[in-house]
């Protein structure tokens, strides 16, 4: 007996297929708009979108974080020093822009394909590519596995590592309290003087910690000039630079607790704006504030906007194509051929960024024939890649 042998499936990741059979000549598939109207639940067939561009901004900002040292309403009295942090507050400050774009589904550009069923049981299997979201990949009778690629930006931030806020702030509050108590003992005409010493743990004050942290900051300093002047007499070799540091980073602790702190990083926000041919001119895209950073919706703050120049190239196409879009098709799909625009931020006056790529929603939607056709889609804007007629 001939062993059979098992057959291999494939296991799609980015997609899905569905196959059906279509004659070469006579089979029947329906292609009409997912308008919500009364298509029978029992129809066999499945959903597609054509997908639309979003403009991807990222706003690199510069958080600067200072925070007031504990002992900081002693910092005149006790150092002498009048340049310190008085009050907490975050400043941020916009250092870069960066455009790019991404693809998802249209909500206004979805398609139910409906199957013929009464097809030859000759025919070839045709199979739909779509990715996990909807989008359709393509017609073929070949599965090809294929991500989707959006344009890529490569973008490195630097920031400062995480500190503890004021470490040597947390020391011992209590201190030992000496009182000395007389007592004077009378023995007839005889009067005897006694010295008690009584002991007492008591709670420092603020102003107490306050020049403890000082005296440390002069006994730290005190110790790195021994250190470098040669006090000790004793030759530390190559660990003398590091035993400098480690004091020079204890005083500047100590210091942090009357002069505050100040804390530099870089932080991203991502706001999303949706281009469509209604949005013409400059448009308000986010707020900006030095207290808060970047806010969204209608608030006060300085604007950030968005402009886009469509180069209308496919405005020859769009007389051709009105209806498009709207009727109900057989043996063929709905495409998209996108415009190219330019697009630019401006901030205070000033062009931030400036980009040029294809937007799907800008351009026309087109009809392909499925009939003896294979056809692959680019998943970004929609538009036909690939096609090959047999």
């Amino acid at each position: 007996m001939a062993r059979l042998k098992p057959k291999s499936f494939l296991i799609p990741v980015l997609f899905f297929c569905v196959a059906f059979s279509i004659q070469n000549l006579n089979a029947q598939v329906f292609v009409s708009p997912a308008t919500g109207g009364n298509r029978s639940a029992d129809a066999p067939g499945f959903y597609y979108a054509l997908p639309r561009t979003v403009v991807k901004v990222d706003v690199i900002l510069e958080k600067n974080e200072r925070f007031k040292g504990p002992y900081s309403e002693f910092t005149g009295r006790i150092l002498g020093v009048d340049d310190f942090v008085k009050q907490n507050e975050t400043v941020y400050t916009i250092i870069d822009i960066i455009v790019s774009s991404i693809s998802e589904p249209d909500p206004q550009a979805w398609y139910f394909v409906e199957f013929d069923e009464r097809g030859s049981r000759d025919a070839r299997s045709l199979i739909f590519e779509l990715q996990e979201n909807g989008l359709i990949l393509g017609a073929d009778d070949a599965v090809r596995g294929r991500s989707q690629m959006g344009l890529k930006v490569e973008k490195t931030f630097v920031n400062t590592p995480d500190e503890k806020r004021f470490q040597y702030f947390a020391e011992r509050n209590l201190y030992q309290r000496i009182d000395t108590i007389k007592r004077n003992i009378t023995i007839d005409t005889t009067v005897i003087r006694r010295n008690i010493l009584q002991s007492a743990w008591v709670d420092r004050n603020p102003e107490q910690k306050a020049r403890a942290a000082a005296d440390m900051i002069h006994k730290i300093r005190e110790s790195r000039f021994n250190l470098i002047s040669g006090f000790q007499e004793v030759n530390f070799g190559s660990g003398l630079p590091y035993m400098d540091q480690q004091l020079q980073t204890l005083e500047e602790e100590y210091l942090s607790l009357f002069l505050g702190k100040e804390v530099r990083s870089i932080v991203e926000h991502t706001v999303y704006y949706y281009p469509d041919k209604e949005s013409k001119g400059i448009q308000p895209l986010a707020r900006f504030t030095e207290k808060e950073g970047i806010i969204e919706g209608n608030v006060k703050g300085e604007q950030i906007q968005i402009v886009i120049e469509p180069l209308n190239l496919t405005s020859r196409l769009a007389d051709d194509h009105k209806n498009t879009g709207r009727s109900r098709l057989n043996n063929n799909m709905y495409y998209r051929v996108p415009d190219m625009a330019d697009i630019s931020i401006l901030f205070r006056g000033k062009n931030m960024a400036r980009e040029r790529f294809g937007i799907g929603q800008l351009g026309v939607i087109s009809v392909a024939p499925l009939s003896k056709t294979r056809l692959l889609f680019d998943p970004n804007t929609g538009m036909i890649s690939t096609i090959k007629r047999e």
